[in-house]
């Protein structure tokens, strides 16, 4: 997790300063020795990740889905997800909580996610409202689903480098098809909005790890 957060802070650094060629060889070389070391070892897939912490897992396992966490905490997502995933290097750095029945994002984000200059590029801004949205049965305990349609309307630039907040929410049901929608805002207000139909997992959907 901390070697993460330190190789994004790299990134971010590479990106947005300007490096002197001979440094940025030695550094080069330094990193790349690195990347050896770690490449030595076996890789570990995805899927085993999974389910050493997930709430499909426990579905699972037990034929029920986890109750939601206390109102206000923190909801664990994947964490090998590009947009919240504590474990990806390259990782956006969202964070998601219940507040009620709703889901929220929080979001600061910096010159690796920008579009056009001092703006966040837009379809960061997606990635985070399918995310948020995909947090909803997180927050509710009800079954998990995947994305069947996202429509983000974008309504202004959403800042580069200052607390964004994505709220989502699920609206209705319609069979296995669950409806919800959502906002963005920052700083100078509102900035997105979003609505999307998820649909309800069945078990032949979850992933299974071969034992051995």
């Amino acid at each position: 997790m901390a070697l993460a957060a330190v190789v994004r802070r790299l990134g971010t650094a590479i990106l947005s300063r300007e490096l002197d060629p001979v440094e940025s060889e030695a550094m080069s070389k330094q990193l790349s020795s690195m990347c050896e070391d770690l490449e030595a070892r076996p890789p570990v897939s995805k899927m085993e990740s999974l389910f050493r912490r997930n709430r499909i897992a426990t579905f699972m396992e037990t034929g029920r889905w986890p109750d939601p966490p206390p109102d206000g905490a923190r909801l664990e997502f994947d964490p090998a997800s590009i947009v919240g995933g504590e474990l990806n290097p390259f990782g956006m750095g969202a964070r998601y909580f219940r507040e009620g029945d709703e889901a929220v994002g929080r979001a600061r984000l910096g010159p690796c996610f920008e579009g056009p200059p001092e703006r966040v590029h837009g379809g960061v801004v997606c990635a985070i409202f399918d995310e948020v949205m995909g947090s909803v049965f997180r927050a509710t305990g009800t079954p998990s689903a995947f994305t069947g349609e996202l429509t983000v309307r974008f309504e202004r630039p959403a800042p580069l480098d200052a607390d964004l907040e994505f709220r989502a929410r699920r609206v209705a049901a319609q069979g296995r098809r669950q409806l919800l929608e959502g906002e963005a805002t920052g700083p100078e207000g509102r900035f997105a909005s979003a609505s999307a139909t998820f649909i309800e997992m069945k078990p032949e959907h979850f992933p299974t790890v071969e034992s051995g």
